[in-house]
């Protein structure tokens, strides 16, 4: 066995096709470019058995990424932290998971918990300041869809026509940390709908991006809205413009349990045997909890590497 850093394509490939399987994680290969690319320090540390196939070697690894800010302390963020189902519980991943923290070192790191294993992230490694709910996935079928009547007081854009300047000032009003780099990037991936919502004033009251994701799905990565109307809105344009929505498998949602719109609207949308919700994962920091505004969030950014 050998610990690597940032090994080539085929390993994150190995990473994400076993964790889609097992866990249902949602990702794609282009992932690893883009959190490359997007964030100012990016590690993929992986176990490997150097006596297999370099396509099928990969046995427990992570990916670390450190976000810098103008006047801000870096934040490092925890994603994709896995182990192949037949090594697990020999240690393998544990010198993965040692070398991500000494990276991280004394500064502020983020990372998603499982429900079996936020205590332990907690407990053994420090991730104790986190807000005291939980966040909820949601699980759609799109081809059970049904439109209702909408609202005509807001009207939603491409986000390719929108001054990239605006939308990132609204996005600062739910993430304190600027995000127009990693956003732009965001919208520019393959397979990626964006839509931004304009109240009668042309005020920007949210935005949605679905994309299509493994295992024959979508997710909706992220979903801001201020109030009710503007998020059924955006769920309608948004699955208007992806096609074939209608035949995809699952529509994933990650949401804040604090928004106690989610599951209202989705009732307008899809009948009750339409939706599954449950309870996914919690956001907790080791140094301070950096505050956002969850209780307009639909769905979050990314629940690999981003906190809303």
């Amino acid at each position: 066995m050998e610990l690597v850093i940032n090994p080539p394509q085929p390993v994150f490939d190995q990473l994400i096709n076993l964790a889609g399987a097992t866990h249902g994680w949602a990702h794609q290969p282009y992932d690893y470019k883009f959190y490359e690319d997007a964030f100012d320090g990016y590690w993929l540390i992986c176990m490997v058995d150097t006596t297999k196939d370099p396509k099928d070697n990969f046995v427990a690894g992570g990916c670390l990424a450190r976000w810098d800010a103008p006047n801000e302390e870096p934040l490092y963020s925890i994603g994709l932290y896995y182990c192949r189902e037949e090594f697990r519980g020999k240690g393998y991943g544990k010198p993965v998971f040692k070398a991500m923290m000494d990276i991280v070192g004394g500064a502020n790191c983020v990372l998603t918990a499982a429900v079996d294993m936020s205590e332990k992230y907690a407990d053994i490694f420090g991730f104790k300041e986190m807000p005291e709910y939980w966040h909820l996935e949601a699980e759609i079928q799109p081809g059970k869809m049904r439109i209702p009547e909408l609202s005509d007081s807001y009207t939603t854009e491409n986000c390719k026509n929108v001054d990239p300047d605006q939308l990132t000032n609204y996005d600062l009003t739910i993430c304190s940390r600027n995000r127009k780099k990693k956003m732009e990037l965001w919208f520019q991936q393959n397979e990626v709908f964006t839509k931004v919502a304009f109240d009668s004033a042309h005020k920007i009251v949210g935005y949605c991006t679905i994309r299509v994701v493994n295992l024959n799905r979508l997710c909706a990565a992220p979903f801001y809205a201020e109030n009710p109307e503007v998020a059924a809105r955006l769920l309608a344009d948004v699955s208007k413009i992806i096609p074939n929505f209608e035949k995809y498998e699952k529509l994933i949602f990650w949401y804040p349990s604090v928004n106690k719109n989610m599951e209202s609207m989705l009732s307008k949308f899809f009948p009750k045997d339409a939706y599954h919700i449950k309870i996914d994962f919690r956001t907790q920091f080791t140094k301070k909890m950096i505050k956002s505004r969850d209780d307009v969030v639909y769905s979050v950014a990314c629940s690999t590497h981003q906190f809303v």
